[in-house]
């Protein structure tokens, strides 16, 4: 069956969604992260200045101004939303400190205790749009990704549902005349790899930012 567009949809338990609108998630972003062991021999992945493997997706690419990518958009919430604020603490635990010899330093290193803020997003649902093989893209998600975003050993983002259906329209790189997704553009403001890994600093250019106009 030839790629259609998709809508992706991930709904949540409710319990906040470690989310930073700067810095979103991409969805080919998920699908090269859940496929990485299967492409990379089981070892480290490459540090940011490896090259890194260009791992092959049920998506479609696009390709702008000798740069390429996939045609899948990042994530956006949907539905009503709030924000709460938690904290993410780390103590010393006293009772361990006959395993450590002198005086343990609680303001750098192991020792050190943690009290940081961690803002959640609470929202019912985050979507994203893309080309590609529905039922090979709808198998990969539902295998591996059981949550989103950071702070997932902590419960966070935790994933209760995955659906993803043909879309009428396209959306994998815009909506009414906006990015969807990082690309090229001659005066933008991103300098960042336009596919996964995006952390990667190998063949990065000047991208738009999400929300800009196109």
């Amino acid at each position: 069956m030839p790629n259609k567009p998709l809508k992706i949809a991930f709904t949540l338990d409710g319990t906040g969604l470690y989310y930073d609108p700067r810095e979103p998630l991409h969805l080919d972003a998920l699908l090269a992260w859940s496929l990485a062991p299967y492409h990379c021999g089981g070892g480290e992945a490459p540090s940011r200045d490896e090259e890194p493997i260009d791992i092959p997706l049920p998506l479609e690419s696009w390709h702008i101004g000798g740069a390429w990518g996939w045609k899948a958009s990042a994530l956006f919430p949907d539905g009503d939303q709030a924000e709460s604020l938690q904290f993410w603490r780390k103590k010393f635990r006293q009772s361990r400190a006959e395993l450590s010899s002198g005086t343990p330093n609680l303001q750098n290193g192991t020792y050190r205790e943690w009290n940081m803020p961690l803002p959640l997003l609470l929202v019912p649902r985050m979507i994203a749009w893309a080309v590609g093989d529905r039922k090979r893209v709808d198998q990969i998600l539902r295998r591996h990704v059981k949550y989103l975003g950071k702070k997932r050993a902590y419960g966070k983002g935790r994933v209760t549902g995955i659906c993803v259906e043909w879309c009428e329209e396209d959306h994998a790189l815009s909506l009414a005349g906006r990015a969807t997704r990082w690309l090229p553009a001659p005066n933008g403001t991103r300098l960042v790899r336009p596919r996964p890994p995006y952390w990667n600093n190998l063949d990065r250019v000047k991208c738009c930012e999400i929300g800009d106009a196109l």
